[in-house]
């Protein structure tokens, strides 16, 4: 199992902790917040955008193509008012004649737990662990 764990710190600021990583969260001023972090939304789409590009170097490798350069952009296109993404995009870019990218790229969609999550509509669990009233 892989996990990860979000800590309030204060107003719209969270601290991301996932093995011995910690990252800094929070919204900009437009969203209430004080921008001394990624957004979530920015957080999730570099998931994507990192998950994919490994996949692709895999893929490659698993091909013995051999890679001098690879990088993934993401754009998400969001609707405010149901909170949630109406589109998102993924822009492969690599030196590689085209023929090789589309190559490892069928391969890398099948690699990238992060996109397959979302393609294949992963389900989530809500579980409550109250804490009030418990002794310390």
């Amino acid at each position: 199992m892989i996990e990860a764990k979000a800590v309030w710190k204060k107003r719209y600021q969270v601290e991301v902790i996932a093995r011995q990583f910690h990252l800094d969260i929070d919204e900009p001023p437009k969203f209430s917040g004080d921008d001394t972090g990624m957004m979530p939304t920015e957080l999730f789409l570099s998931s994507i955008a990192s998950c994919f590009c490994l996949a692709l170097v895999y893929a490659a490798k698993n091909k013995k193509i051999k890679l001098d350069d690879m990088s993934v952009d993401v754009f998400g296109e969001t609707d405010l008012k149901t909170f949630s993404f109406t589109r998102i995009v993924v822009k492969v870019k690599s030196s590689l004649p085209q023929q090789k990218i589309e190559e490892i790229l069928s391969l890398a969609k099948k690699y990238c737990f992060v996109s397959n999550a979302v393609i294949k509509s992963c389900p989530i669990d809500y579980e409550i662990n109250n804490t009030a009233g418990s002794k310390t």
